[in-house]
């Protein structure tokens, strides 16, 4: 309001009405108040009227209060929208920073991933091969106790041999070698089936705590791939009061995860790489042992067969031998019958001589002289008697050789039958049992 200016009259409220009212409704008609006289005069009311210098200074204050409720507004229209694009880009900064995060331990999870579920396969591989090498052990354990039995089963048979055939020779001590290194390999065997179930049992027991640990890091692996399609627009999203609470009370560090994620994942290939070296040991107990059973074997068979040949050598010379000695006593026996044949006709002669003898002596008288006659019937006693004593020694001597011979027969026959024993436990048990002795395909457990 221009202060300088001419002030006008004031206009009561009865003048305003009427200019108010004769324009409503474009009425002329003027309507007198009916109630109250509005235009009379009333001193209390002239008494509580404001100055107009109070007025100005009310509309002053007013105005002054409109421009700086404008300006805070303006200031605070500014702060709110500098607050809002600030902590916007904050927010979406921190956003995109938990997101590229969020990512980056998504990547993270995903390689562990990768790398368990590599050793998870090479876990189950190992312990698929150590199934297979246990049935291997078992397969050889099983030719083992095979060659056991056919071991002690030629032991007990040549145990059945007679006199000197009962001896050590180099087929029976290569037997007892072979008997004690089917003991060696036995243990031997016992032993690896041991370690193979220990392995297996630590084998199955890291692969529950590959799979539990990749079937965890698969469920994070898909939660952050869910939380990566999150935004403020997502549909699902939703507040939840306790999550920074049992976040701090529960979560592992980053180190502390990658820590024990690493133990694991060395573990395993610690128990991967111990059942490969299991493996190769399997492989090679079952090779060498095969390779010195089957070596042994070829040891004892040669010595049987040299054993056997020897054997047959020598009975077949007791058996000639035998004949010889059979045919001697034939021969024998014709001279000893020859002999007593002599030997009794000299008797006869001696007995005639003496009885001619003894008939002279009975001659009377002076004829008993002794004539040449008497004298070669003398030289004739004499002769015969000596014959008869050098027949008598020869046939001394040939009943002696004789009975030598008899006994030789005996002993010839006895030697022979023990070594045809001894050929038939050899050769028709022994070597024909020992035709059965697994190949070595067999006891490497193929």
């Amino acid at each position: 309001m221009d202060k300088t200016s001419t002030p006008k009259r004031q206009l009561s409220m009865c003048d305003m009405i009427s200019d108010d009212l004769s324009q409503i409704n474009n009425q002329a008609i003027e309507k007198p108040c009916v109630t109250h006289n509005i235009c009379a005069d009333n001193p209390e009311t002239e008494n509580k009227f404001s100055s107009f210098l109070e007025w100005q200074k009310h509309n002053e204050y007013l105005l002054q209060r409109s421009v700086q409720g404008h300006h805070h507004s303006n200031v605070v229209e500014y702060n709110v929208q500098r607050a809002i694009n600030t902590l916007s880009a904050s927010v979406d900064k921190c956003m995109l920073d938990s997101t590229n995060k969020i990512a980056g331990m998504a990547r993270n999870i995903d390689r562990w991933k990768t790398y368990m579920l590599q050793i998870l396969e090479n876990i189950r591989n190992e312990i698929d091969l150590l199934m297979l090498s246990k049935k291997k052990i078992q397969k050889a354990q099983i030719a083992l106790n095979i060659i056991c039995s056919i071991s002690t089963e030629c032991l007990e048979r040549r145990s059945f041999r007679l006199d000197m055939d009962h001896t050590l020779d180099p087929g029976q001590v290569e037997l007892l070698k072979e008997r004690e290194l089917i003991t060696e390999i036995g243990n031997l065997f016992c032993r690896t089936l041991c370690q193979i179930e220990v392995q297996i049992n630590r084998n199955k027991d890291t692969k529950v705590q590959l799979e539990k640990n990749w079937s965890d890091k698969h469920q994070s692996f898909q939660i952050d791939t869910i939380n990566l399609g999150l935004n403020i627009q997502a549909p699902t999203i939703m507040s939840h009061t306790d999550v920074i609470k049992d976040s701090e009370n529960t979560c592992l560090s980053i180190p502390e995860w990658e820590t024990m994620t690493k133990s694991l994942y060395e573990e395993a290939i610690q128990v991967s790489n111990e059942s490969k070296q299991l493996r190769s040991i399997v492989d090679d107990v079952l090779k060498k042992s095969a390779n010195r059973l089957r070596g042994q074997a070829d040891t004892v068979d040669i010595a049987l067969a040299r054993f056997i040949s020897d054997t047959q050598q020598i009975g077949q010379a007791i058996e000639n031998d035998l004949q010889q000695v059979v045919q001697r006593l034939g021969d024998s026996e014709k001279s000893i019958a020859d002999l007593l044949r002599v030997i009794s006709n000299l008797e006869k002669a001696k007995k005639t001589a003496e009885t001619r003898l003894d008939n002279r002596l009975k001659r009377p008288g002076n004829e008993n002289v002794k004539d040449n006659a008497q004298l070669s019937l003398l030289s004739e006693v004499k002769n015969i008697t000596e014959s008869l004593n050098t027949l008598n020694y020869q046939l001394h001597c040939a009943r002696t050789g004789h009975l030598g011979l008899v006994e030789a027969r005996s002993k010839l026959e006895d030697d022979s039958r023990i070594k045809r024993k001894t050929l038939w436990i050899d050769s028709l048990r022994c070597q024909n049992i020992r035709a059965h002795y697994p190949s070595v395909n067999i006891l490497i457990g193929q």
